[in-house]
């Protein structure tokens, strides 16, 4: 009950963050540590899965998946989607730069845990860079207009799902650049059947695609993709900065009321998944 609890928590901060474009869900997996639970889950709905599923034996197919930790977790992801994602977009509205500095926070402690212990030789190094470079410069894209076709929609479920399992990319911030968040967004508000339906069936295949793609990388070359991840949550940054001049990092315009909010949920941010991992390790 204490691990189904502790999932459908994941599944909800998970589901609150993915509504903000410019925060990952994947980041909120890692800092929560079941980045590598969700990665396997996700890769149970393997070709064995559906071709069982196909022949008519469903007992066996879905004995393959790991429910006690995908349902809660997907639960607790559409509740958020559906009920958390309102204050989290009244919070954007009435408090953007606590809001974003909270985000700020939890991506640096999030850096700050997954470089524990990890080896750094120069190669690692320069993919860090270079992960670091790619975000940065995928955060800066402008958004672009786009057709709200259902081919649209799907090609944007694939790559924004596929965004939001890797740490650091936002699939929302993959959604404003595709000129579709407005629109998803709306879709979710009026419960908009085929172009959620499209979306999430676009979605389903970028996960079940992308993941094995991530768990391969994570399988043969741990250290190497581990220090690209952490390269593009640092390049992600650029985005949920709590001020900036166009789309460039800048500083508060005034030592005001704010600066001192942003600060203190800037620490909390910091302090959230330290503390998470302290309480942890002290269990182990």
């Amino acid at each position: 009950m204490r691990e189904t609890l502790r999932y459908l928590l994941c599944g909800l901060a998970m589901g609150a963050a993915d509504v903000v474009p410019g925060v990952s869900g994947g980041t909120i997996a890692f800092i929560t540590g079941i980045y590598d639970k969700l990665l396997n889950g996700i890769k149970a709905f393997d070709s064995t899965f559906f071709r069982l599923f196909f022949s008519g034996r469903w007992k066996e197919a879905f004995a393959l998946i790991p429910w006690a930790f995908l349902l809660p977790l997907l639960t607790g992801i559409l509740i958020s989607i559906f009920s958390l994602a309102r204050l989290t977009l009244y919070l954007l509205h009435t408090w953007p730069e606590a809001l974003w500095a909270f985000f700020f926070g939890l991506i640096i402690s999030s850096i700050l845990l997954m470089t524990r212990g990890l080896h750094m030789p120069a190669a690692n190094i320069a993919l860090l860079i270079l992960g670091a470079l790619f975000a940065w410069f995928i955060t800066g894209a402008e958004a672009m207009t786009a057709e709200h076709t259902l081919p649209h929609i799907f090609i944007a479920g694939f790559i924004a799902l596929c965004a939001m399992i890797l740490p650091g990319i936002s699939g929302s911030f993959m959604l404003v650049i595709m000129g579709q968040y407005a629109y998803i967004l709306s879709a979710v508000v009026h419960l908009d059947l085929p172009v959620l339906l499209t979306f999430i069936a676009g979605g389903l295949c970028g996960l079940m695609s992308f993941s094995r793609v991530l768990s391969a990388c994570f399988r043969r070359y741990s250290s190497q993709t581990s220090a690209a991840l952490i390269g593009v949550m640092a390049g992600s940054l650029r985005t949920v900065w709590p001020w900036h001049d166009g789309t460039l990092p800048a500083l508060p315009p005034g030592l005001d009321g704010m600066v001192l909010v942003a600060a203190l949920t800037c620490a909390c941010g910091v302090a959230l998944p330290l503390l998470v991992q302290h309480i942890a390790t002290r269990k182990n």
